[in-house]
C-alpha cells in the first residue's frame, strides 16, 4: 500500500491547482526534457473552454493523465518504487487488465468530484483493483475496515457487504478523501497518507513537527515505514502511467467508455439464474456485484445489479422470467453454543444446504454469535427442503478454501505473491522467516495465512486474564490482535472503540488473553 508522487511532464499536461472540492480544467503543456519540477512552476495554469468531461479520449489512461494535479516530486523514494514496478512488468500488466470493469467508473467519479486523477490509481495499491480483496481487517477494492465502512454508510449484513460494492465503496472513498483533504488544509499528500495510516496518526506527526518548529509537509513527517512508502508508490505509479513508453511498460488498453450500468430490480434474485438467462458469464456478473456475499441478492436493500453495458437490454428483458425467491420469508438466527447447521435447519424446518448457500458458509462450521438468515417455509419442512435443494443446485460451486500455503511458480517473487494474497511484502516475508529481498525458487512452499489471526478467538467462555496494553507508534488493532491471539472485533468491544482507525499512540487498551498464556 505504498505510493508517492506523480508522473513526468511527458505524461501530465500541467499541475492543477485544487481549491476545496472544485477543480480547474487544464490545458496540456508541451513535452519537455527540462527539470520537471522547475518546468511545472514556470507554466501558468490555463483555463480552457472544453471541460475534461466533454473531451473524447481513446483510452481511460488518457483521461486519467489529463487530470493529474498532485504536486510533482522526484526523490530516491519515488525512484526506488519506479524500479520496483518496472521489475514486475508482467504482473502489473495483469492487474491493469483486471481493472478493466472498474477503472473507467472510478476515474469518472474522481473527475466529477474535482479530484486529482492520480487518485483513480489508488485501488491498484490497495487491492490490485480486486473488489473481493480481503486482509485481516479490511475488505474490498478500497480496503475499508468494518467500522470505517459503517461510518461512511457502507451497509454490512449477512447478505451484503458495501465495502465490496464497487459503486458504494468508491463513493465512500471519495467522501473520506475529501474529508481528509479539508482536515489537512487542502494538502492532498497528507490526505492520501491519512487514508493509509488514519487521520490521528498523521495529525499527531504534524503536531509533533509543529511543536519542534519543523516543516509539516508529508516528506518531513515522522511516519511509520508503510505510510512513508505509500505516497512514493502512488507517485511512482502515476509517473509510469503518464508515459509508460519511457519505462518500456505496457498498460492493458481500456476503452474510455462505461463498462457497466446499474439496473434496479424489484425483488430478490439469484445471480446465477440471471447470468444464465442473459447468456452472461456467471463469474463476471458475480465479480461486478461482489457486494453480495452469496449468489442471492439482498432481500431488502440495495436492490440493484451491475451489468455489462452490452448485456443490459437482454438482462432487463429476462428479469420477469427469473424464479421468484423474494416470496420466501426470512428469520435471523444468532448461533448459540451447541448449535450446528443440522440442528438449526431442523428447528426452522429448513435445509442445511440452503442455509449454507444463502449465508455464504464454507465448510460445515458455524461460530457462536454468528448471525444467519434462515429461509422459512409457509407449510411443511419437506416442501421447503425441495425448494432449498433446487436453489442449492442452481448455485455455482464455491471456490475451495485456501489451505494456508502457496507453491511458488516460475517468474514469481515475494511482491507478486503478497499482492495476490492481499498481504504486505514484509508480512509475507515475516511469516516465512525471509527478508523482503529473498529470491524465491519454483516449487518453494510459502505460508500465506497468518494462523494466529486466522484462529477463531470468538469463544469468550474460556478462562482469561486482563492485560493493559499501551499503543506504540505504528501499531494497528490488527497487529495488537495478532500479538495476543484475539480478534480486532473483541478489542473494539472490550474498549468501546467505534472506529478502528481512531486509536492513538500512548492510548491504553484492555486485552483479555487466555489465562494459560
Amino acid at each position: 500500500m505504498n505510493f508517492i508522487n506523480r508522473p513526468l511532464l511527458t505524461m501530465v499536461s500541467v499541475t492543477a491547482l485544487m481549491v476545496g472540492c472544485d477543480s480547474l480544467h487544464l490545458k496540456p503543456t508541451p513535452k519537455s526534457t527540462a527539470n520537471p519540477t522547475a518546468e511545472a512552476a514556470q507554466h501558468p495554469i490555463t483555463v480552457t473552454t472544453t471541460t475534461p468531461e466533454e473531451r473524447t479520449y481513446e483510452t481511460v489512461w488518457e483521461r486519467i493523465r489529463a487530470g493529474y494535479s498532485l504536486p510533482q516530486t522526484s526523490n530516491n523514494a519515488v525512484d526506488s518504487q519506479i524500479r520496483f514496478y518496472t521489475s514486475n512488468k508482467a504482473y502489473f500488466y495483469k492487474i491493469t487488465q483486471q481493472s478493466e470493469p472498474f477503472l473507467h467508473y472510478v476515474a469518472s467519479e474522481m473527475q466529477a468530484n474535482g479530484m486529482p486523477m492520480e487518485l483513480a490509481l489508488l485501488p491498484f495499491i490497495e487491492s490490485s483493483y480486486n473488489p473481493t480483496a480481503m486482509s485481516p481487517n479490511n475488505a474490498g477494492m478500497w480496503q475499508f475496515g468494518a467500522a470505517t465502512g459503517r461510518n461512511f454508510g457502507l451497509k454490512q449484513n449477512n447478505w451484503y457487504d458495501g465495502r465490496k460494492d464497487v459503486v458504494a465503496s468508491t463513493d465512500a472513498a471519495i467522501r473520506l478523501l475529501k474529508k481528509l483533504y479539508a482536515k489537512f488544509d487542502n494538502d492532498w499528500l497528507l490526505a492520501v497518507a491519512a487514508y493509509n495510516a488514519g487521520d490521528g496518526a498523521i495529525q499527531q506527526a504534524v503536531d509533533k513537527n509543529r511543536r519542534a518548529g519543523k516543516p509539516t509537509d508529508f516528506w518531513s513527517l515522522p511516519l511509520n515505514k508503510t505510510t512513508q512508502g505509500y505516497i512514493p508508490q502512488l507517485l511512482a505509479l502515476s509517473r509510469i502511467v503518464a508515459d509508460p513508453n519511457v519505462y518500456d511498460f505496457k498498460l492493458y488498453p481500456i476503452a474510455d467508455v462505461p463498462y457497466f450500468v446499474k439496473i434496479n430490480v424489484d425483488s430478490q434474485i439469484n445471480l446465477a439464474d440471471a447470468a444464465q438467462n442473459s447468456s452472461l458469464d456467471v463469474s463476471l456478473l458475480k465479480k461486478l456485484n461482489s457486494g453480495y456475499k452469496g449468489w442471492l441478492t439482498d432481500p431488502t436493500e440495495p436492490r440493484h445489479v451491475l451489468v455489462p453495458v452490452d448485456a443490459a437490454a437482454t438482462f432487463k428483458l429476462q428479469l420477469d422470467a427469473l424464479p421468484k425467491v423474494a416470496s420466501t420469508k426470512w428469520q435471523e438466527h444468532v448461533v448459540k453454543k451447541g448449535d450446528n447447521l443440522d440442528s438449526i435447519a431442523k428447528r426452522y424446518g429448513a435445509n442445511s444446504a440452503q442455509i449454507k448457500s444463502v449465508n455464504n458458509i464454507k465448510g460445515n462450521n458455524v461460530a457462536v454469535g454468528q448471525h444467519l438468515q434462515i429461509p422459512l417455509s409457509p407449510t411443511s419442512s419437506s416442501a421447503d427442503n425441495n425448494s432449498a435443494l433446487v436453489i442449492a443446485e442452481q448455485t455455482p460451486p464455491k471456490q475451495i478454501e485456501r489451505t494456508g500455503y502457496y507453491v511458488v511458480k516460475s517468474g514469481e517473487n515475494l511482491w507478486s505473491i503478497a499482492k495476490a494474497q492481499n498481504l504486505s511484502v514484509d508480512r509475507l516475508a515475516q511469516l516465512n522467516n525471509l527478508t523482503s529481498k529473498t529470491t524465491l525458487k519454483p516449487g518453494q512452499k510459502l505460508v500465506v495465512i497468518d494462523q494466529s489471526i486466522a484462529k477463531n478467538s470468538a469463544d469468550s467462555s474460556r478462562d482469561s486474564r486482563k492485560l493493559n496494553y499501551t499503543i506504540k507508534s505504528g501499531d494497528t488493532l490488527g497487529k495488537i490482535a495478532a500479538k495476543y491471539d484475539v480478534s480486532v472485533k473483541q478489542i473494539m468491544q472490550w474498549n468501546k472503540i467505534k472506529d478502528e482507525t481512531s486509536i492513538r499512540p500512548n492510548q491504553e487498551l484492555i486485552v483479555l488473553v487466555d489465562a494459560k498464556n
